[in-house]
């Protein structure tokens, strides 16, 4: 392989089989594996090309990897924001692997292994904290469906997801290139191999508990279409009796629980008042805990809240989202309380769509205790995966079960380590339902929830640092 990557061709080669691999990373639905393996042809490509030559083939080759998103960038944030999500994202990676280049090509200090994972993970870490669209596109939530890698969430939070997929390509590549001439080999792959392993086997226990939580049978219902005025009023009780019959049919079927999407209709305060009663009866008549969630157009402010009633007809809660959709949602009120309410004995927390896409918000009901989160939702059709996937994962991190229910997307119903106990594909008239049992953990923090995101700082701090500190034993540029 070294002699191929040697010439011009092997090299172009090997940058479009990583950027065929980060296609598939990097897609609404990601391909977990190829997440794991895009790295290292980019990295031996840097690691053997001049250093223009270096840029060019990687900025190429992230430029063909993140396209994958392009059509749905284009169609949820316009063309102007997704040139600069494209540009910043191809800089990203070129600054990833650039960076390594740099460091590898001059060094034998068996430290080098843990310059790209370090670099990624800080990256991860500064976007999540700054940017207005909190982790979306987070290299994490390319391995949620190994589940056993995203363990390591609860105890160090989504950066070490990325670190340690960044760390198997690193030692890989590195080892392809410096083979033994590395200084202490044994600890240049024997540590990595180590935190590797250990991660994964704790993965695997986490996922196998010693004593079985008690289930709770809930239910979901999406009708894909939003009430707007002036919407025919025939239209608009269709769609309400849509709700009505899909939560009949699942309380029949014993579910307790029972969540809607959010923004079923915009409703002025008197429509609110009537609609709110009609729902209550219907809770009352069904025997069960009902969330509901709409927007309220008042004379001087609209609002996205949902509506938590009981079996008994009370409203108990309104909760109002707090992450609104840059210019989609610029008309109305963010929230700021974070809601929770004792559910037969357990305590669920209340949340809305894209709240989930923030850490620190995940991580307030985290440190709250809840065992679960009720969540209405709407999307864009082809984020389905994705949107249900970042919630999941918010679970995984903070200790809860997320029990969402969105239009244009799926019904969606995962437990605290990002099982799916449940999976409907929403659906225009007469709707879809989705009735699940999802285990409920203990109402306690995660190691993660009550600590942070110390991890991805000490990531950042160390990567600050290697600008400073110079390899103590250097090899000539290849």
């Amino acid at each position: 392989m070294t002699r191929l990557l040697e010439t011009r061709v092997g090299r172009i080669t090997a940058a479009a089989i990583g950027a065929a691999l980060l296609y598939f990373a990097l897609k609404l639905t990601p391909f977990w594996p190829a997440a794991w393996l895009a790295p290292i042809p980019l990295l031996l490509v840097a690691f053997h090309a001049p250093s223009r030559e270096a840029s060019l083939l990687v900025w190429l080759a992230a430029a063909i990897g993140v396209s994958s998103n392009l059509t749905y960038y284009l169609q949820t944030t316009g063309p102007i924001a997704t040139a600069v999500i494209l540009i910043l994202q191809i800089l990203a990676w070129g600054f990833y692997v650039n960076r390594t280049r740099s460091v590898v090509r001059t060094s034998q200090s068996w430290t080098v292994v843990f310059i790209f994972p370090a670099l990624m993970a800080a990256i991860d870490t500064l976007v999540s904290r700054f940017s207005p669209h909190g982790t979306a596109g987070s290299f994490a939530y390319t391995q949620m469906d190994f589940l056993p890698a995203i363990q390591i969430a609860s105890v160090l939070g989504a950066p070490s997801i990325v670190f340690l997929v960044g760390l198997f390509a690193s030692t890989a590549a590195i080892a392809i290139y410096h083979g033994p001439r590395i200084r202490r080999p044994s600890l240049a792959y024997g540590i990595p191999a180590a935190l590797i392993v250990l991660a994964l086997g704790f993965g695997e226990l986490r996922l196998h508990p010693s004593t079985d939580a008690p289930l709770t049978r809930v239910g979901l219902v999406a009708v894909d279409e939003f009430i707007n005025p002036p919407a025919p009023p025939e239209r608009a009780e269709a769609v309400w009796r849509a709700y009505a019959d899909g939560v009949t049919h699942l309380a029949t079927q014993g579910a307790r629980i029972i969540v809607l999407p959010e923004k079923i209709a915009a409703l002025t305060p008197g429509q609110a008042a009537a609609r709110q009663r009609d729902l209550a009866s219907l809770a009352q008549r069904t025997g069960v805990y009902l969330m509901v969630g709409v927007q309220l157009n008042g004379d001087n402010r609209k609002d996205n809240p949902s509506w938590l009633l009981t079996p008994q007809g009370d409203l108990v809660a309104e909760y109002h989202k707090h992450h609104l959709v840059p210019y989609l949602e610029s008309d109305l009120t963010p929230g700021n309380e974070y809601v929770v309410r004792i559910i037969h004995g357990a305590p669920y927390g209340m949340a809305i769509c894209r709240d989930l896409l923030f850490v620190p918000f995940g991580r307030s009901y985290g440190r709250l205790g809840v065992s679960a989160l009720l969540v209405p939702a709407w999307d864009f059709g082809r984020d389905a995966w994705m949107a249900s996937a970042m919630a999941a994962l918010r679970g995984v991190e903070n200790g809860y079960a997320v029990i969402r229910a969105s239009r244009e997307s799926y019904l969606n119903v995962s437990d605290r380590y990002g099982n799916i106990a449940g999976r409907a594909r929403s659906a225009p008239l007469p709707g879809a339902t989705l009735l699940a049992e999802v285990p409920l953990g203990p109402a306690a923090p995660t190691i993660y929830a009550r600590t942070g995101n110390i991890f991805g700082w000490l990531c950042f701090a160390a990567s600050i640092c290697s600008f400073f500190v110079g390899p103590k034993s250097r090899i000539a540029i290849q």
